[in-house]
């Protein structure tokens, strides 16, 4: 008995310490998961967290928040004439998108002023309030109303800037309101937490909250310029949110709510009026330099260098036989610009401005438009593959878009048929003279349509070469050497620009 029970406890311990070694086994499963005989490696962890425990991320409390912004945010109401006496260029579509959104008992009647509805913030103790442009833009009255008080005050519209959707007006309080600080958006990170204040849907104030999805963001609309730079968050922002602040855990202002994507119309900052949680705010950094011109002078003075450009694609890169796909491709030069008084040149690459490297192409106008006009500055291109500097002085941006007149679509050469170039059309795309051909016709599937030549194009370079007539042009077209990629230089509508083609295989 004795000796069987020694066996049994024996039993017992052995069977004991075998299922500890098995729950630590499957409670560590990464452990042993590779071959001791092969030293295969390990496909996968399943017991190491991706961050140390004091990264994981707790839901905050938004409620002083709140409580902080709520004095400095404002309802803004501009009027402009009569419901039945619309200016030209009135906002229907988002004062549209905002009345079908309401329910009947608070949509307005007929027969009154047409109104911009939006939000702003408190920037200083005198009276300063920043809101969108296209809030106030062709207002007659811009009425103010603090969310704490039915008492409005008629605001002063000091300045503003289409071109960053920024306003800045003014208002004389008879008492002092709360003020929101501005923080610093380049430091913002992905993920993090803000909140957005604004009049939503005229309902009055709404706090809504989200996480920052993305910096930088540039959104591919008829609409969008080179000052683009959107902060992108799922905070609800929507008709009526426009101007008002985008604000981090610091309570900080980081952004000027400005629009949002709705697919109900298939555009950019209206459609049904309804938030799919992709909202846009500009930085307040890009809007700090513009409050301060608008409050000197009213309007925003920006440099001028006088070149259309465009991206270095893997295709131009090797057909420049450039080193790496990076800086800003010329198309044009403008006359009587900063940039032809130099000798800037098509096909031109710039790579360092005034002695920042330009990385790509969307990083020049910015740097541009923020160098004081008249300063003299060092512009390194690349040509014909040596490094080559210029030093033209900065002239400064009219307000007035250059005038790009419409013209017929007329039909192109390789899958292309394409035709001599006419005095009228010339004339008609701003050029001195009849040179160049204008495509006719691109054949589908071609190799002229995959290189994205269009119908209407005029043709003025053809593999690095001047095209003056289809003559010139049938002559280069015949020596492209077979899977030779080429480059296309073709004016249209909206300036010249350098396209890419192989020739045949």
């Amino acid at each position: 008995m004795v000796i069987r029970r020694r066996i049994e406890v024996a039993f017992f311990t052995i069977f004991m310490a075998w299922g500890w070694i098995a729950g630590d086994a499957l409670a560590n499963p990464s452990e042993g998961t590779a071959s001791p005989a092969t030293g295969e490696a390990l496909l996968f962890h399943e017991d190491a967290p991706s961050l140390p425990d004091n990264t994981l991320v707790t839901l905050p409390n938004f409620a002083a928040l709140a409580r902080f912004a709520e004095g400095a945010v404002v309802n803004i109401s501009s009027e402009s004439g009569s419901s039945d006496e619309k200016k030209e260029g009135d906002n229907d579509e988002e004062e549209e998108s905002l009345e079908d959104a309401l329910p009947p008992f608070l949509r307005p009647g007929p027969h009154r002023p047409m109104r911009s509805l939006g939000s702003g913030f408190f920037i200083s103790k005198e009276g300063y309030i920043v809101t969108n442009n296209h809030v106030v833009d062709g207002a007659d009255t811009i009425i103010v109303r603090v969310s704490d008080s039915k008492t409005e005050y008629k605001a002063e519209l000091i300045g503003a800037d289409p071109k960053t959707d920024i306003a800045l007006i003014k208002i004389d309080p008879p008492a002092k309101f709360v003020t929101l600080p501005l923080g610093n958006s380049d430091e913002l990170q992905l993920g993090e937490w803000v909140l957005a204040v604004g009049n939503q849907f005229q309902l009055g104030q709404t706090f809504t909250v989200g996480v920052v999805s993305a910096k930088a963001r540039k959104v591919p609309t008829a609409n969008s310029g080179p000052y683009d730079q959107f902060i992108q968050t799922d905070a609800s922002i929507n008709p009526g949110s426009s101007g008002g602040p985008l604000i981090n855990a610091r309570g900080q202002v980081v952004g000027i709510n400005t629009a949002i994507f709705s697919p109900g119309r298939q555009q950019f900052g209206s459609g049904s009026g309804f938030n799919i949680g992709i909202g846009f705010s500009v930085p307040v950094n890009l809007a700090k330099s513009v409050l301060l011109q608008l409050k000197k002078s009213g309007r925003v003075t920006r440099g001028l260098l006088g070149v259309i450009i465009q991206a270095v694609s893997p295709e131009i890169k090797e057909a420049l036989g450039l080193k790496v796909a990076k800086g800003a491709l010329v198309a044009d030069v403008l006359d009587d610009t900063p940039a032809s008084e130099v000798g800037f040149k098509r096909e031109d690459v710039i790579i360092d401005f005034d002695g920042k490297e330009v990385e790509d192409h969307d990083d020049l106008p910015l740097m541009v438009a923020n160098t004081r006009v008249g300063t003299r500055v060092k512009v390194t291109v690349v040509r014909s593959g040596k490094n080559v500097v210029l030093t033209p002085t900065i002239g400064e941006l009219s307000d007035a878009p250059r005038k790009r007149n419409e013209f017929k679509l007329v039909p192109d050469a390789m899958g292309l048929i394409v035709e001599e170039m006419t005095s009228q059309y010339a004339h008609s795309l701003g050029l001195s003279g009849p040179h160049g051909v204008v495509v006719a016709q691109v054949e589908a599937n071609s190799r002229a349509e995959k290189a994205g030549v269009l119908r209407g194009d005029v043709i003025e370079e053809l593999d690095r070469q001047p095209i003056r007539d289809v003559d010139a042009y049938d002559r280069v077209v015949k020596k492209i050497e077979a899977n030779k990629v080429v480059l296309i230089l073709v004016r249209r509508k909206e300036g010249t620009r350098f396209l890419t083609m192989k020739g045949k295989e």
